[in-house]
């Protein structure tokens, strides 16, 4: 690969840099995901940088935290819910019943109430 390779998409030389600090387990995580996507660090990071690729493992929190990933579907749930119960609402043109709205928005708190913690 060319020292100043060409970027596919902008047709410029890479001549600019950008220092950044890491410490040495972020470092590490890094170079982990870029050998497991099969690229060389410098474009791993600029794919994360820049959003570009898609193929790559995302590196976010809900992602490396299990906890915040199971918290993540469960909100996604009770969002379900609460659109079945307003689709219900709107087409029927009455409201669902109470004892259904309150369970659904106690879910929700207790679930943002979690999030919250994290």
């Amino acid at each position: 690969m060319a020292r100043y390779a060409k970027s596919a998409d902008v047709g410029e030389r890479r001549t600019a840099s950008l220092r950044l600090q890491l410490t040495p387990s972020e470092r590490a995580e890094l170079e982990t995901g870029a050998a497991e996507a099969g690229t060389h660090l410098s474009q791993y990071v600029r794919e994360l940088c820049l959003r570009r690729s898609t193929a790559g493992p995302v590196v976010a929190r809900a992602k490396r935290n299990p906890e915040a990933r199971a918290l993540m579907h469960e909100l996604t749930a009770i969002g379900n819910n609460l659109n079945q119960l307003t689709r219900i609402a709107n087409s029927t043109k009455t409201t669902p019943q109470l004892q259904e709205l309150r369970l659904a928005t106690g879910f929700l708190k207790t679930a943002l109430a979690r999030v919250i913690e994290l």
